[in-house]
């Protein structure tokens, strides 16, 4: 008897200290420590997920445990398993490659990788990458030799210091203006290794890492002073200005933390240097174990102290019922589970529960658990009976009997029951928590998909592209089924279909609405969102009752797409379910909306620039063109000389292999190859009979008044080299410069052969048209001489080439 209700007595113990033990763990426990990500200004999107699994290259340091470091060849550490957790969730590959620090950081600005997996951001290195948001601190701290009296870096001031080359620390000590000596070595563990031998003072080393290192290497001479020196954000780097890269991991960094799987890393790679919150317990413990002791004791010797057998039982049983009051009148849950059934619950266990305490106890644990969480739970259950390690505290979702989902936290430890292993069961209900997160979650992956329309707009004016992202983040992140978006024509003031997303049937891409007309034109005309809770009241001229029953619709919001205070056109958001919204989803929406109207409103503007800017390219070349014939119908001898040779020089060019703005450069220059003549006398000019020395002098100096005519003018300036040297020659015998060879532009290379080519083959008033086959003979005769070979070679082949086409 008094064995019994000792047993019962220390088992009231263990309940009243596991209800104090879940209350304190909730307050200081390692898990609840957990670096959480900041919520953060709009970030983007991220980055489409690549269906073909693309495979990122990730760059780190081969020396920098725990963090990131080669364990017999391998990539190992806490970044290694994050990034891979990260990159999983983005729907990639990766590929590491761990190196010296100062090679990895190279090879990111020169492209060799995607990502380095770690860096501590500072203004200098913004300069050069980009960062994620931060996932962990670090900080750091001085080394140095057991007995050593060194406390600050104040002390080292006429003294040597060892850092990492290319980390934080040697940049910290460079900013500060360090006076000491600075050994830099190439990895952490050759700076713990030279503080432990003594060969220099101290190290200034990451906090974390150097206790790793000290634990894995065995050094023995050497303790880390608890200097906070520096505590900086750790985050993920790429190169500067990747947006859409970084966009990505922002994202996937968030699903990592949501899901949990953050907190298991961080446990996985550095739980070992946090103390165990059951370490203030251990008197307690120890005290219990003392008390069970001195019980057992006591039951064993009852035989023969029947007197004080009575006694103790009565202490016994008043210890018993002040533990089992605790015990029932404590805020937390608290259930013994045995077998697959509840036998004990208390008050607060029936309270979180719904069920009456008399219920509970006998219920199975199936009925009480959420069915997706049942696995879990049970798998947990059944190894820490078997006394396997598992975690002793987790959360999980609990079904009242109202049939509502809670979310409980729970702590258990394995006790024995009436001679049956079973688990004590300590919970507290952790739903408002898990909701609050939940929201925070929400408005972060809102956040995501606003910076991924950002994004879009800054990457590309392509609406198309833009649209599609916008249509993209209000089906998954807004919960629609179907999304579409109408802009609005200025002219006809209509709305016509440009983009759609989720439609069972497709969209009309000529539908055309009306201001005013429809759900979609009152929310254009009204300027303000319009919504159909239910369509079972109708739709309007195009949303028919048959169009929703085969799209299956029940719900409609459509928001007018507002910049500037004008109207851009109609976000139409389509649920086939109902749908209860809320505050913080329509703010999301309508900045969605707002978002989209930019995107729409700038490339509006950008194509208003470019007609306006094919315009004015169409009046200067209008104003070329006028140019030329002026000059024909003044020399009375060359109408359509200009446009012959434009034409043929652009085809010649070409077929050389020349493509893009210089061919358009070349037909203006061709078209205005004599504009100088402009500047030559009549009598000159128009003479009929040779001209004089002196005459030839005036008349050389036309490609120089193009010249100068020509390149006041900005927009000609590219396209001076056929004015300026069409007249020169291969072996440098032409002017006005006497220039030679390759000395000559291309241009005007390709040019002279045109013109001579179009002067020959053209009737003039002093001798007919030549042959072409004479023309071409000649043309070959002054290859080398006068024009460029490679050039004659061309163009023969060209004008071969017509004949042959003209005669089949």
């Amino acid at each position: 008897m008094v064995r019994r209700k000792a047993s019962v007595f220390v088992l009231w113990v263990i309940l009243a200290g596991g209800v104090f033990g879940l209350a304190f763990y909730q307050a200081d426990s390692p898990t609840a420590k957990a670096y959480a990500l900041p919520q953060m200004q709009a970030t983007t999107a991220p980055p489409q997920r690549d269906q073909s699994r693309r495979v990122l290259r990730v760059g780190g340091d081969q020396s920098y445990p725990p963090y990131e470091y080669l364990n017999n060849g391998v990539p190992t550490g806490f970044n290694v398993d994050l990034i891979r957790a990260v990159a999983a969730e983005m729907g990639y590959e990766v590929e590491i490659t761990l190196g010296p620090w100062s090679e990895v950081r190279q090879g990111l600005l020169d492209g060799k990788y995607d990502l380095l997996m770690g860096m501590v951001p500072t203004s200098e290195r913004e300069k050069d990458y980009d960062f994620s948001i931060p996932y962990t601190f670090i900080t750091f701290d001085l080394f140095v030799p057991t007995r050593s009296s060194v406390r600050s870096l104040e002390d080292l001031k006429d003294q040597a210091i060892v850092v990492q080359a290319g980390g934080l620390m040697q940049e910290y000590l460079r900013e500060e203006g360090f006076p000491g000596e600075v050994i830099l070595v190439q990895d952490i563990v050759n700076a713990l290794r030279l503080v432990n031998e003594e060969a220099y003072p101290a190290a200034l080393l990451n906090r974390l890492q150097g206790q790793f290192l000290i634990r894995e290497l065995g050094l023995t001479n050497i303790r880390r002073v608890g200097l906070d020196v520096q505590s900086r954000k750790y985050c993920i780097a790429v190169q500067d200005g990747n947006k859409e890269l970084l966009a990505g991991l922002n994202e996937g960094l968030y699903l990592v933390s949501s899901s949990g799987k953050l907190g298991e890393i961080q446990e996985q790679w550095f739980g070992v240097y946090e103390q165990p919150p059951s370490a203030g317990y251990r008197p307690l413990l120890i005290g219990l174990a003392v008390i069970g002791g001195m019980l057992l004791i006591t039951g064993g010797l009852s035989w023969s102290l029947s007197r004080q057998v009575e006694k103790r039982t009565r202490e016994l049983k008043q210890s018993e019922e002040k533990y089992r009051l605790l015990v029932e009148n404590a805020s937390e849950g608290v259930v013994v589970s045995c077998g697959d059934e509840l036998v004990f619950a208390n008050r607060a266990a029936a309270a979180i529960t719904g069920y009456p305490v008399e219920e509970l106890i006998g219920i199975k644990i199936a009925q009480l658990v959420h069915p997706d969480d049942y696995l879990m739970v049970m798998d947990r259950y059944r190894r820490r009976l078997r006394g396997e390690d598992v975690p002793a505290y987790y959360a999980f979702r609990l079904v009242n009997r109202e049939r509502q989902v809670r979310w409980v936290q729970v702590h258990a430890v394995v006790i024995e029951w009436d001679g049956k292993p079973a688990t004590l069961d300590m919970f507290v209900d952790i739903t408002e928590q898990r909701r609050a997160e939940e929201q925070v979650q929400r408005q972060l992956r809102h956040l995501a998909a606003l910076r991924a329309v950002d994004m879009a707009i800054t990457a590309s004016l392509d609406l198309t592209n833009t649209l599609r992202v916008v249509l993209e983040q209000a089906t998954v992140q807004a919960g629609a089924d179907a999304a579409s978006v109408l802009l609005l024509e200025d002219e006809s003031q209509e709305l016509v279909f440009a983009a759609g997303q989720g439609f069972r049937r497709g969209v009309d891409g000529r539908i055309r609405v009306r201001l005013g007309e429809g759900f979609a034109g009152q929310a254009a005309l009204k300027r303000r969102a319009i919504r159909v809770a239910n369509f079972d009241a109708g739709g309007d001229l195009f949303w028919t009752p048959e169009r929703i029953r085969q799209e299956g619709f029940v719900s409609y919001l459509g928001l007018p797409l507002i910049s500037k205070d004008q109207v851009k056109g109609v976000l139409e958001i389509f649920h086939r379910s109902e749908w209860n919204t809320d505050p913080a989803w329509m703010n999301f929406v309508e900045a969605l909306a707002d978002q989209a109207a930019i995107a729409i409103d700038n490339a509006q503007l950008l194509k208003n620039l470019k007609t306006a800017n094919q315009d004015l390219i169409l009046a200067y070349d209008d104003t070329i063109t006028g140019w030329a014939r002026a000059l024909e119908l003044r020399d009375g001898n060359t109408e359509g000389h200009s446009q012959r040779v434009a034409e043929l020089a652009v085809e010649l060019a070409a077929a050389m292999g020349l493509r893009g703005d210089i061919l358009t450069h070349i037909r203006r220059g061709a078209i205005l190859h004599d504009i100088g003549k402009m500047a030559i006398p009549d009598s000159i000019l128009k003479k009929s009979s040779g001209l004089t020395d002196e005459e030839w002098q005036v008349m050389k100096m036309h490609p120089v008044y193009s010249y100068n005519l020509l390149s006041q003018i900005e927009f000609l300036r590219p396209a001076l080299d056929i004015p300026y040297a069409h007249h020169e020659r291969w072996d440098g015998s032409g002017y006005p410069r006497g220039l030679k060879g390759e000395e000559i532009p291309l241009a005007a290379r390709i040019f002279a052969v045109v013109d001579v080519w179009d002067a020959l083959t053209d009737d003039r008033m002093y001798r007919p048209a030549w042959k072409p086959e004479e023309a071409l003979a000649y043309i070959r005769s002054l290859s080398g001489t006068q024009f460029d070979p490679r050039v004659v070679e061309a163009f023969c082949a060209l004008i071969e080439k017509r004949f042959r086409a003209g005669a089949a």
